[in-house]
Order: structure tokens, then C-alpha cells, then sequence
């Protein structure tokens, strides 16, 4: 297949959706009207203690006041959603393994608060009593947001646990750097945490992502830039490849749980950048470097909701005609378009527009005209605050939300509804069964010692001579003494088996125990106990390995990359984005797996298909993994 670059795909697809939604898009009309459901939200803000809690403080009554006093007065507006900040610099409001107790929380970081007290929880559940969703709001790249707390953070903070992959910025504010993968993975075992332990409705990030371009990340460009000559476009595929992945790890866990950004109001400005919308102003795309209408045509996420903090009539951004191009760019897709509204401005605006009564009115003006339009589904409000501090605001959205409706769901059936649920002791349906209910029969494959037996390898002939070498040395063994099988899906015994004597070369590894669910009575009993001693077999956690399960294409060259890098076989870091960029749907490559399956393509261990696909959530087959290994042989007897 013929390369090329990868931003060249990017300018392609862009300008055939371009093409598709002109000539042959119909504007949908089947929008949610504003009578069944409207999102009608409003953002809790934790850094720098502008709505909670109004100073830090471990004592838990006093956490807990302030949490009712927000949740009742939310309700009593007639807001049902509440996006709230649980991690604003680095640190959390929950009960994390990831980040420590957030210093806007009780003073210092680390410190946790008094009676095992955790705000999330406590207001996930008060929510919901309410009827009134809960978004978990996330900072996700922010470590400080002053640098008097560069040497405040907690021993467990990411950024002193991993100093490599700290940056500052311009003002000296401390950032995970958005070009490191590892940064990403941090990021995303942060939103799983929460996803697993809490009953959010939602993940929401806000609007910060690259903090400037003056951002000194050159270090961990360098191993990128072949692949991506413009700096500006590899920073925006990092941050792509975040919100890919944090959706794909909110829906793993939760595929009800919605995931949403709340990006700059402007994508970028139609006078320096094609599609963008008649504006002036500062844009996510160039300044931050988030690609936020990549986002809403790719449907990374389920919902935008782009802070439109203009008046209408305003010269550089004007109101109505942001909330016509974000429409526009919506409207084709299953992203869902709400509007983040100044709420702020209408409280203490300076600007005219904003001043006293015209806040009031402007404000009005705009929840109007998002019920009007068949393509905007709701809004939030910045911040709870304003209402809190401004008598005649509080007054003005009581009166427009006075008739009750329900938030947006996902996956069907109802909103969140009022609830003080009784403990049960009812079977959860996401248990997992005993695996010794039901044992899989399983056989092990003959062991037949001569390959050209096979008559089953008609359309693999191709392959053969890899095969043959395998079964002569006895690594690959056929399913009977004339079958290989070779479009059987492996399971993960059976490729950790064949790994594991790759490596063995002759030498047995003793071992003490093995994984709870590999069964005594089971062929690879041994083998699969031998490789787990010799650090070749690993588990899906607790005790357990899963060795039924089918080995995803994925899973096959993390399996092998891992045992590669540990034993110095494979030492350079991959290039990922040069060995994938091939590949139409490198995106379905899981994050953890990215390393893994690009080290695999580089060492030519593993590649694509001839319609330009890796398919790595593909199962593994049988004669897929037999030329994988004959490939791993190889390298090995070539050191």
C-alpha cells in the first residue's frame, strides 16, 4: 500500500465531509423539543473556591452544609444537571488512587477531609434524590493554577510521582504535558476511577487543553516529528487522541455515561481557516490546539457544549451567529449541541450589553433563542456563583425554568428520577459467574510433528513454510493430525502457551502457583504456570487470567511487546504515529495498546490488511498468531 501522510488523510477526510453535508446532507428534524427534554445545566466551580466550598476546610458538617445548600438551590431554580468540578488542579474531591485530596478542598493537598467525608458521593447521591443529574467535571492537563502551589502538592500527585512529565507555562503555571502518552494514561485511569466507583450521569471537560504555543514541549515532539512536520497539527492529534480514548474508556465501563467538552466558543475564524465561522476572535483550534469540530464529525464524544460568552451583536464573536455554525456542524451527527451561557456577565458584566438590567435581558434573550432553534438541546450556566451573589439573576432563571422537564439521558428509558433506594440483596447482573459453573471443554492440540499433513491450509499456502517450521520444532501443533484450523480464533492460553515456548528455548521454569481460573485438568495447566513464573503470562487481575477468552490482534502485540521490552529484544521507543499512520483505523488501537502495536508493525512482527486496515480489536487466528511467532523466532535468533 502506497504511504503518505497522515495530516494528508486528515485534510481529506475533512474536505470530503465537507463535500458530503453541502451536496447531500438534509437538515435532521427531529430534534428533542424543549417540552420533553432540555438540558439545563449549571458548573459548581472547586478552583479557587469561587462556588465550593466558599473556603478549604476538613470539617466534614461544614462540607456537607454547603453541598445542601447548592443542591436546594439548584433545585429550587428549576437546574437539572450539575456539572461538578471533582479535579481542578491535579487533585480530586473524591477518593482517588490516581490524584490526592484536592488542596481547594481542605487547605492542604493530601489531606483528606474529617469523618471519611467524600463530596462526590455525598452529592451524586443528594442529586439524585433531587432528580437532578450530576457530570463529574474534569481539569484534565492541569497540575497548579498559580504557581504559589508549585511546591504545595501532595507526595502522591502525579506530577512529583512522574517529574518527566511536568511542564510549565508561560506564567509558570505546572501542566502534564499533553504530548506524553503517559500523560494520557494518567488522565484516563483518573476518569475510569470514577466511572467504576461513582453513579455519574456524566464526564465533562472544560476548555483548557495546550496552554499557549510558547508551551515548551520539544522533547517530546522530537520523537513525532517525521511523521508530523507541523508541530501545530501533532499537538492537535494528541488531544484528539484523548478525547478519543476517554470516551472509548467512559463507554467500557458505563455506556450510559455520557462524555462532553465544553470547548471555546470558536473553533477557529473563517478569515485564517476554511469552515470556521464569521468571527474574530481567539479560537480552540489554533490557540489551544483542540480540534473541537474533529471532535463533533468523528463523534468522539456525546455531547459539545461550546461557551458562547458573547453578546449578541458583538463585533468579533457575535451570539447568534456562533450557535447557527455550531448547529450547522452538529446537526449532521449524533453529537448532542447544548450552549455554555455567561451567566456571569449578566451577574457583574462591565461590558454595556451586560450592565445591570441589559445582563438580564441578554441572558433571557439567549435561553430563547437556544429553545427556538430544532438543533440545540439545552445549556449550562457559569457559575453557580452568579446566582448565589445576584438576588435578580436567581430571581430570572427561576422564572425560566419554572415548568419542570427532564435533562437528556442516553441509552433510553427515563432521567434520573427522585430516588432514597433501599439496600437489596438481589444478584447484580454484572457479576461474573463462577468459571467453574460451566467449564468450556477444552482439548489440547495434537501434536502432530509433521506439517504437510495439513489439508486444510489451501488458500494459506503462503504460509506454510512458517508453519512447518514451527511444528518441526514443536511450538505449533494442529488441531488433528490432517487439520491446522487456521481460521480458529486463539484464545489467551493458547497464545501465551506458544510465547512462552518461544522463549523457553529448552528451559523449564518451576513454579509455585497459578491463576485461580486455570484449572489443574487443563492441557496448559503447566505451561501456563511455568509462563507466569518467567514473567511471560499476565493476568486480568484479581488472581485471575481469562484463558477462554479470544486474544484480540491488539492484545497479541502488547502481550509479546511486553515480554520483548523486558528483555531488551525490542529497546527503542516506537514511533507511533510514523508506524501507524498507515492504517485507516489506527483510532480502534486501544491507548494502552498504542506502544505495543506500533513496536509490532516497525519490527515487521505484525501488519495490515490489504483494504489499508490493522483491525486491532480483530480476533486473532489461528494462522495469524502461528506467523506472529515465527516472526518473534526470528527476531529472537537473530540477537
Amino acid at each position: 500500500m502506497k504511504k503518505f501522510d497522515f495530516s494528508f488523510k486528515l485534510i481529506v477526510l475533512a474536505v470530503c465531509t465537507a463535500i458530503a453535508i453541502n451536496f447531500f446532507y438534509v437538515p435532521k428534524q427531529d430534534s428533542v423539543s424543549a417540552a420533553e427534554t432540555e438540558m439545563r445545566g449549571v458548573w459548581v466551580t472547586t478552583v479557587g473556591n469561587q462556588d465550593y466550598p466558599t473556603r478549604p476546610t476538613t470539617d466534614a458538617w461544614e462540607l456537607r452544609v454547603q453541598l445542601d445548600e447548592i443542591l436546594d438551590n439548584c433545585e429550587d431554580m428549576g437546574f437539572n444537571t450539575i456539572f461538578f468540578q471533582v479535579r481542578p488542579s491535579g487533585d480530586a474531591l473524591y477518593k482517588s488512587s490516581v490524584y490526592p485530596w484536592s488542596y481547594y478542598l481542605t487547605g492542604t493537598q493530601g489531606e483528606e477531609p474529617g469523618d471519611n467525608f467524600d463530596p462526590l458521593a455525598y452529592a451524586v447521591n443528594e442529586a439524585h434524590k433531587r432528580g437532578i443529574q450530576l457530570h463529574a467535571w474534569i481539569n484534565p492537563y492541569r497540575v497548579t493554577n498559580s504557581t504559589q502551589y508549585n511546591d504545595k502538592l501532595a507526595w502522591n500527585n502525579p506530577a512529583v510521582l512522574r517529574p518527566d512529565l511536568v511542564l510549565t507555562d508561560s506564567a509558570g503555571k505546572m501542566y502534564l504535558n499533553p504530548g506524553e502518552a503517559d500523560s494520557i494514561d494518567i488522565i484516563l485511569n483518573g476518569i475510569r476511577e470514577i466511572v467504576e466507583n461513582y453513579d455519574v450521569d456524566g464526564i465533562h471537560l472544560d476548555d483548557y487543553f495546550y496552554p499557549s504555543s510558547g508551551f515548551d514541549d520539544s522533547a517530546a515532539y522530537y520523537k513525532y516529528q517525521d511523521s508530523y512536520p507541523d508541530k501545530a497539527e501533532w499537538r492537535r492529534s494528541m488531544v484528539n487522541t484523548l478525547i478519543a480514548c476517554a470516551n472509548d474508556a467512559v463507554k467500557e465501563i458505563n455506556p450510559n455515561c455520557m462524555f462532553g467538552v465544553s470547548p471555546s466558543g470558536i473553533w477557529a475564524n473563517s478569515s485564517n481557516t476554511p469552515g470556521g465561522s464569521n468571527t474574530s476572535g481567539s479560537s480552540s483550534y489554533h490557540s489551544l490546539y483542540a480540534d473541537t469540530k474533529l471532535w463533533v464529525e468523528r463523534e468522539y464524544l456525546d455531547y459539545i457544549m461550546p461557551q458562547i460568552y458573547w453578546h449578541n451583536g458583538h463585533d468579533a464573536a457575535d451570539y447568534s451567529t456562533l450557535i447557527d455554525w455550531w448547529s450547522s456542524i452538529c446537526a449532521p451527527t449524533n453529537v448532542k449541541l447544548y450552549i455554555g451561557e455567561a451567566a456571569y456577565k449578566a451577574a457583574s458584566g462591565s461590558e454595556a450589553a451586560w450592565k445591570g438590567q441589559n445582563g438580564l435581558n441578554e441572558l433571557s434573550t439567549q435561553v430563547n433563542m437556544c429553545r427556538q432553534s430544532p438543533y440545540i438541546g439545552g445549556y449550562s450556566m457559569f457559575a453557580y456563583s452568579s446566582f448565589r451573589d445576584n438576588s435578580s439573576l436567581y430571581n430570572l432563571i427561576k422564572e425560566l425554568q419554572s415548568t419542570p422537564v427532564e435533562p437528556p439521558v442516553l441509552g433510553g428509558g427515563t432521567a434520573v428520577q427522585p430516588t432514597n433506594p433501599e439496600p437489596t440483596d438481589e444478584p447484580s447482573d454484572n457479576v461474573p459467574p463462577d468459571p467453574t459453573d460451566e467449564p468450556k471443554p477444552t482439548q489440547a492440540p495434537v501434536n502432530t510433528g509433521n506439517a504437510d499433513k495439513f489439508t486444510d491450509m489451501g488458500s494459506y499456502q503462503w504460509a506454510m513454510p512458517y508453519i512447518r517450521e514451527l511444528v518441526d520444532a514443536g511450538i505449533v501443533n494442529g488441531i488433528s493430525e490432517t487439520e491446522f484450523g487456521p481460521d480458529i480464533d486463539v484464545n489467551r492460553a493458547d497464545a501465551t502457551v506458544l510465547l512462552y515456548r518461544i522463549f523457553k528455548q529448552g528451559n523449564v521454569t518451576s513454579f509455585d502457583e497459578n491463576f485461580a481460573d486455570v484449572y489443574k485438568n487443563k492441557y496448559y495447566y503447566d505451561e501456563i504456570g511455568q509462563a507466569r513464573a518467567s514473567g511471560i503470562a499476565w493476568g486480568i487481575g484479581d488472581n485471575l487470567f481469562n484463558p477462554d477468552g479470544k486474544m484480540l490482534r491488539q492484545d497479541m502485540a502488547t502481550l509479546a511487546y511486553r515480554v520483548l521490552r523486558e528483555r531488551q529484544i525490542l529497546t527503542a521507543i516506537p514511533n507511533t504515529a510514523k508506524a501507524l499512520n498507515n492504517y485507516w483505523d489506527w483510532r480502534d488501537i486501544d491507548f494502552y495498546a498504542r506502544d505495543a502495536v506500533a513496536a509490532c508493525v516497525e519490527n515487521n512482527l505484525m501488519g495490515g490488511y490489504g483494504d489499508g486496515t490493522i483491525k486491532p480489536k480483530g480476533y486473532a487466528t489461528r494462522v495469524e498468531v502461528a506467523l506472529f511467532m515465527q516472526r518473534i523466532k526470528a527476531l529472537i535468533d537473530a540477537q
